[in-house]
């Protein structure tokens, strides 16, 4: 089995939110290429995400952070939204622009971060000069015939993450959960051990693993999810927008997957589907979820000098 390990960031920094939650961020890559901010879904580390956004790093300024209450952060016990989700982005962006220096830039986020991402956009906030969401968990208004598919799966995962595992003696139990999960199938050689290091932290006093963000707080956002209806056509967006989808035709479609290509379909969304793939494609496929990604970043005017 092939182990994976995150390289060393060029530089970190703690960005402090107005409640006091901690966000680290940190910087790899190359300096002097575009910046690519990054972020992850629910329950989960960017770290996890490493076998896709270390085949960017040679072309480009990538910056990655967890959402508050995941990852490298520190747990706090104030509010875990939406709401509170889109005042840190603010926050973060900023701390970004301050610490490394203003550039030009885009946005890459998977399920809970690029829905979070494309609810900031639609608020007006023009941050990026593009956006790339992987597979959004989007749920369209209770008429649409899509509705009560997509509704159900986000509450299935509120009542199974309100029901998790929480604590483990080791990340190999986690890993091993993960490995047995058929919506988790197919990723690459090591991804599962490294999601598990990158979700769990070590309690010395205990010597037992913990989750970061726990299975409550992963409920309460898949709870959300169901009832925060965003069926927005592309035009309304102030940036391109380019969704980078699952396969609804695979042996493991996500709900996710369906209602992307509506979103093609119905409202016009700039649309790429990688084939074979079920929700987590930038661990499936990450060789061709970074070709999507280069790609829309030449198109978008990143690639070439000012």
């Amino acid at each position: 089995m092939t182990s994976l390990t995150v390289f060393p960031p060029n530089s970190v920094f703690d960005a402090i939110m107005d409640d006091g939650a901690v966000i680290r961020v940190r910087r790899h890559g190359n300096p002097n290429g575009p910046r690519a901010i990054l972020s992850h879904g629910n329950g989960l580390a960017i770290n996890g995400y490493f076998p896709f956004w270390r085949l960017l790093l040679a072309d480009f300024d990538v910056v990655v952070f967890d959402f508050r209450n995941s990852g490298e952060n520190p747990v706090h016990d104030g509010l875990h939204d939406y709401a509170r989700f889109l005042a840190d982005l603010s926050v973060v962006y900023d701390a970004i622009d301050r610490e490394f220096g203003e550039k030009q830039q885009f946005g890459i986020f998977h399920s809970m971060s690029s829905r979070a991402n494309l609810k900031y956009a639609l608020d007006g906030n023009r941050r990026f000069k593009g956006l790339i969401v992987f597979d959004p968990p989007m749920v369209p208004p209770e008429e649409h015939p899509l509705y009560n598919k997509l509704q159900s799966e986000e509450l299935v995962l509120w009542r199974w993450s309100e029901r998790r595992q929480n604590i483990f003696d080791h990340p190999a139990e986690q890993a091993a959960l993960f490995k047995k999960s058929r919506m988790m199938s197919g990723w690459v050689d090591g991804a599962y051990e490294l999601m598990a290091e990158s979700i769990l932290r070590h309690d010395v006093g205990t010597g037992k693993w913990r989750l970061v963000c726990s299975g409550e707080r992963e409920a309460a956002i898949y709870k959300l999810n169901a009832g925060m209806n965003i069926w927005p056509q592309a035009d309304e967006f102030p940036l391109p927008v380019l969704v980078i989808a699952s396969d609804p035709d695979s042996d493991i479609p996500s709900a996710p997957g369906y209602a992307c290509r509506a979103l093609r379909d119905e409202c016009g969304w700039a649309y790429e589907c990688v084939r074979g793939t079920g929700h987590f494609l930038q661990i499936q496929k990450p060789e061709q979820c970074a070709a999507f990604t280069r790609r829309f970043a030449d198109e978008i005017g990143l690639m070439r000098p000012d």
